[in-house]
């Protein structure tokens, strides 16, 4: 008997314990843009999070605040020139995090539909490999 409640124990654990898990999934913290005009650009900034034991990639993104929305990175050049480059992939390693940041690895916001102004929120739409589509909202605030 003893055994018997013991194997159920266990069982009612794993249980439990699984149910738990959900939280081994990729997630987006701090999602936030900068203010632009109409027509002009702006760019949205986030840390995407992997707590899953597999890598995934961020291959694109959407919104409908702008005309037309991708994954870039800025980076410098010898002479100190800046430029942008649009990435069809970003990986996003098992167990750990990417910052999509000013300077760095950003979504950008092209041909804005209305102006942003600070304070404004809007769904931002992020897609990838393996965990599919991600919508979070985006503050506007000022960097």
């Amino acid at each position: 008997m003893k055994t018997v409640v013991g194997t159920l124990l266990v069982f009612l654990i794993l249980i439990i314990t699984s149910a738990c898990a959900g939280s081994n999934e990729i997630t987006i913290k701090d999602p936030w843009a900068r203010p632009g005009f109409q027509g002009d650009n702006s760019a949205a900034y986030m840390v995407i999070d992997n707590a899953t034991d597999q890598g995934d990639g961020l291959i694109g993104a959407s919104s409908d605040v702008a005309m037309m929305t991708e994954v870039h990175l800025s980076k410098m050049d010898a002479e100190g020139n800046m430029s942008m480059e649009r990435q069809d992939l970003v990986g996003i390693p098992a167990g750990d995090s990417v910052a999509l940041e000013p300077g760095g690895l950003h979504v950008m916001l092209m041909n804005l539909v209305n102006d942003l102004q600070v304070g404004d929120r809007f769904e931002l739409t992020l897609e990838f490999q393996r965990a599919g589509d991600i919508t979070v909202e985006v503050e506007v605030k000022q960097p």
